[in-house]
């Protein structure tokens, strides 16, 4: 739980960063042209130094002032749109170009600062009428919280990635959204839990990375449809109808894998040749921007987010075949922090 803390709060604060200087940027543009001055926060805010070099900063608002601020906006657009061209020039992907990109948000905000700082006296010097003696609190300002919203924002996204699509299983025409759907749904479609009913309690240990509560073998009737993991969501213990769902273990020889599909691919229609020639994600039709896939000679592995999953799920399906090709078992599992 500490780890999903400590990430939502960089999360958060770099969202602050970015939204206060956009504030600021804004109401620089009203206080020119309404002749009016900033509140003084503001101004207090822009005499923070992060360089070695002393900079005695004017409180001051005028048009040059807006100038200067404006072209730092610029910058940051067209270094931003610069990366993730050269990006997707490398990826031939515009989601995977654009996470890049968001990466590379504090080496982005120390380019745009650089560029900046070359064009601002270039403005200077070609229009005489924005020529100015003063060093602006108020640009300061815009700059300083660009630049820690993006250290924030890119030590945040090094950690939590982005959030994955959920996989979707279908057990007997029942959608099973793994790491959200409850068991409650499942008790809902006529599904029953061996040896267990919605009011007994699960225990969550916390003892392991991949299983999370109890595994519990899955009945429609008296058909097996495989084990799935129960997992209480925010305690250690809970009855087993508020449960999440967060993994999904079937084998050839307890279910009908017809009767089951993975992103609406039915495994039955699966063999070990399809996992050796071809990729996991066009196997089950998913676009992932963020995935890892790792291929054995009988086990295969298909991850969606591969950062920690201290604030996004992290998504896994399973395959593992015997010596003779045949199927041992999938596995479609969740893990996240909170549960661990």
């Amino acid at each position: 739980m500490g780890f999903f803390i400590s990430t939502l709060g960089f999360g958060i604060f770099s969202l602050l960063c970015f939204i206060l200087a956009v504030y600021i940027y804004f109401r620089l543009l009203i206080a020119v042209c309404t002749f009016k001055k900033l509140p003084k926060w503001i101004y207090t805010l822009g005499h923070i130094q992060i360089t070695r070099r002393a900079v005695q900063y004017d409180d001051i608002t005028d048009r040059p002032a807006m100038i200067e601020a404006s072209v730092f906006m610029v910058c940051i657009i067209l270094v931003n749109i610069i990366v993730t061209g050269v990006n997707y020039f490398k990826l031939h992907n515009i989601g995977k170009a654009i996470f890049s990109c968001l990466q590379m948000q504090f080496a982005v905000i120390i380019a745009a600062i650089i560029l900046s700082g070359i064009i601002r006296p270039l403005i200077r010097f070609l229009i005489p009428s924005y020529r100015t003696k003063y060093s602006y609190s108020t640009t300061n300002a815009f700059d300083i919280l660009m630049f820690f919203y993006s250290f924030a924002f890119t030590f945040f996204i090094s950690i939590a990635g982005i959030p994955a699509k959920p996989v979707n299983v279908q057990i007997a025409e029942t959608n099973v959204i793994i790491g959200s759907t409850k068991a409650s749904t499942l008790l809902d479609n006529g599904f029953t839990f061996k040896g267990k009913n919605a009011d007994s309690e699960i225990i969550n240990t916390r003892s392991d990375h991949f299983s999370y509560g109890e595994y519990l073998e899955l009945y429609l009737g008296e058909k097996s449809f495989g084990h799935v993991c129960v997992t209480p969501t925010w305690k250690d213990s809970d009855e087993l109808k508020n449960c999440t769902v967060t993994s999904f273990k079937v084998t050839p020889d307890d279910t009908n894998l017809s009767a089951v599909k993975i992103n609406n691919v039915a495994l039955s229609d699966l063999q070990l040749s399809d996992f050796e020639n071809e990729d996991l994600i066009d196997i089950f039709s998913l676009h992932p921007i963020d995935y890892d896939e790792m291929k054995g000679p009988y086990y295969f592995v298909l991850t969606l987010q591969t950062h920690d999953y201290s604030l996004w799920k992290r998504y896994r399906i399973e395959a593992d075949f015997n010596s003779d090709n045949s199927l041992s078992y999938y596995t479609v599992m969740a893990q996240h922090t909170i549960w661990e």
